[in-house]
């Protein structure tokens, strides 16, 4: 690699760490209780959100290494017994889990996160459990385009994530609307990375997947899109960090 592209290459690399910690993400609403046993699952689904979380972080930076190994700690909380009508929803979480543990597949990995957090999402819509009380508020934009596209779309996946786990509509669609007013041209990423047809080939699917987050309505729509949008996060990460070879 050239001196040039490698210091683009780890300008990039502090880009992602900068934001690897969340885009502002949202914490899980805390409910009071004074029943040990109901005080003991909210801990656990607590729980459960954020490691579902760490699943979404480990995609978005392209390592499924890390993917696989958090998919089976999902799985493992959720043994025990199970609260009454819960079960159909553990049992499709865990089926999405056991498929992320042996997927070698970056793509499918993407896919089947979008799939558990709609299940998550499914479950607190029929429980009327309330999960994301607020939306965090969107970054600041930044002069750079390519910090700003990084860091705007970090924080978009984040909310549109929230939107399909919490479900909220809010945060589903503060994030489209993120996600649809933030481009990168391929300029732009020349400047800082080589621009191979496959991260060509990612940011337009990306910019399909923008234009059509906000009228997603269904959450069957909106798992499809978001996998989507979470495979080109994790391959261009990827592809990016193949760069420094």
């Amino acid at each position: 690699m050239s001196t040039q592209n490698r210091t683009a290459y780890l300008a990039a690399l502090g880009i992602l760490a900068a934001i690897g910690c969340g885009g502002g993400r949202s914490k899980p609403v805390t409910t009071s209780t004074t029943n040990s046993e109901e005080a003991g699952r909210v801990t656990n689904m607590h729980q459960h959100f954020h490691d579902v979380g760490e699943i979404q972080l480990a995609l978005i930076s392209g390592n499924l290494v890390s993917t696989r190994e958090l998919a089976k700690q999902v799985r493992a909380g959720f043994q025990g017994p199970q609260p009454q009508g819960w079960a159909p929803f553990i049992e499709r979480s865990v089926a999405s889990a056991e498929m992320l543990e042996v997927t070698d597949d970056l793509n499918m990995a993407a896919r089947l996160a979008a799939t558990l957090a709609n299940t998550c999402g499914d479950c607190h819509r029929a429980h009327e459990l309330t999960v994301v009380e607020h939306v965090a508020a969107p970054p600041p934009r930044e002069e750079d385009r390519f910090s700003d596209f990084m860091v705007q779309h970090r924080w978009a996946a984040d909310r549109m994530w929230e939107g399909l786990i919490a479900p909220s509509d809010e945060a589903w669609l503060a994030g489209a609307s993120v996600l649809a007013t933030t481009e990168l041209t391929p300029e732009d990423v020349g400047e800082r990375l080589v621009l191979t047809p496959e991260i060509e080939t990612i940011l337009r699917q990306i910019r399909s997947d923008a234009s059509s987050a906000g009228s997603a309505t269904s959450a069957e729509e909106r798992q499809e899109l978001y996998g989507s949008f979470l495979a080109g996060c994790a391959s261009c990460h990827r592809d990016m960090m193949n760069q420094r070879d």
